[in-house]
């Protein structure tokens, strides 16, 4: 076997006839990355029918009063579309698809976009909109400037 460069500078083997290269592993803060996303999709979705179902029974949490449909539409909605698209997320970083990269820089920007509106229609509090935004920033940054970011995504568009 001849040994061929990576551009990471590593020596590794040529590949035998018919054998697939083998993908960077999600490993290191990419790792917390991925599964405090998994964590945000199972909150935001428990959230979401929670929303709902104390808009049916505002008794059950104590309320006496309810919510206006346009508010809880507006949340409902905007919770859905986080969610379908971390899923496709999920996709993209499994395939590790380059526009991963990208995608994962919007949802998180989208993420903060989404609360500060809540926040606008009175959903959210200026320490809660505060707090919920810096996962979002955090996680676009990082994957603005991460070179392990930039490696493990190395497929095509």
């Amino acid at each position: 076997m001849i040994p061929v460069m990576r551009l990471d500078g590593a020596h590794k083997p040529a590949q035998q006839a018919g054998q697939r290269a083998a993908l960077p592993r999600v490993r290191g803060w990419l790792l917390v990355y991925v599964v405090g996303l998994a964590v945000l999709l199972v909150h935001g979705a428990a959230l979401t029918i929670g929303s709902i179902v104390i808009y049916a029974h505002p008794a059950a949490a104590g309320l006496h009063s309810v919510v206006p449909l346009g508010f809880l539409l507006l949340y409902v909605i905007t919770n859905i579309i986080l969610i379908v698209y971390a899923i496709f997320l999920f996709v993209l970083m499994a395939q590790r698809r380059r526009s991963a990269i990208m995608h994962n820089i919007v949802f998180n920007l989208l993420s903060v976009a989404f609360l500060v509106t809540w926040h606008v229609f009175g959903q959210k509090s200026n320490f809660g909109t505060v707090v919920d935004s810096l996962p979002g920033l955090v996680g676009a940054a990082y994957f603005i400037l991460s070179r392990r970011v930039r490696n493990t995504f190395i497929i095509g568009s």
